[in-house]
């Protein structure tokens, strides 16, 4: 018989030099916000490094490289702009740096141990993405970090310490185990994948279709039953 508590857990994945990342970030929060149901929600961030390995350089220089010209990198750079103002979210391409976010993301999971993540988190887009700040420098990524309330100790902990580094690689082999190579990536209660910056109203409609098939599965084994201490009335 299955209990009649529910919970919805969401495990995202996303990068600070991923452009459709806060995109994806923004649109699921305002769908989440909807959610009438939104209290049950339990939301987890993890890694994952789209430029693992890679030297710090210009995000415009790695699109010309990618698409082998102009016009396909301003094409994307125009499109993403475009749907981040939508949501509220300044790019600055011109500023924007590309590189490999291990500090960043060990900090990140050394605040999830002081609930100060999403704060950082979104700072951290922040400062990619808009204000055009390196965070590869760890004196950047340290004021940010204070900025958001965590303690210098474990901010220098969070650079030294093997055990963030080893985080952030279950993290990322965790979504290779889902058979899956890029994010942003949503997986809702282990089992539904959401790939890709969706709409507002797909994050909101897959909420409200895993609540209603839930719902389904509790009334079915709501009945009546009987135990060592007599029977239900």
């Amino acid at each position: 018989m299955k209990s009649s508590s529910f919970e919805i857990t969401i495990d995202i994945w996303s990068d600070f030099v991923c452009p459709w990342c806060w995109i994806a970030k923004k649109r699921f929060e305002r769908g989440l916000e909807a959610f009438e149901h939104k209290a049950i929600v339990t939301v987890q961030h993890h890694s994952f490094r789209i430029g693992a390995g890679s030297e710090v350089v210009p995000f415009s220089e790695v699109l010309l490289k990618k698409f082998g010209g102009k016009f396909g990198a301003e094409q994307l750079m125009q499109q993403v702009k475009m749907a981040g103002e939508e949501e509220g979210l300044i790019y600055n391409f011109n500023t924007m740096l590309f590189g490999d976010t291990l500090d960043a993301h060990r900090l990140v999971v050394a605040a999830r141990e002081k609930r100060l993540d999403t704060k950082l988190i979104e700072r951290l887009f922040q400062v990619s993405i808009t204000e055009g700040k390196s965070i590869f420098d760890r004196n950047i990524l340290t004021d940010l970090a204070l900025e958001v309330g965590m303690e210098l100790v474990d901010i220098r902990d969070a650079f030294t310490n093997t055990t963030y580094s080893k985080a952030v690689a279950q993290d990322e082999n965790d979504v290779y185990t889902n058979k899956m190579n890029g994010v942003p990536l949503f997986i809702i209660n282990k089992k539904y994948v959401i790939s890709g910056a969706q709409q507002t109203e797909t994050f909101l409609n897959v909420l409200n279709q895993i609540w209603e098939e839930q719902q389904k599965e509790l009334n079915i084994s709501a009945g009546y039953s009987c135990g060592i201490e007599g029977c239900q009335i």
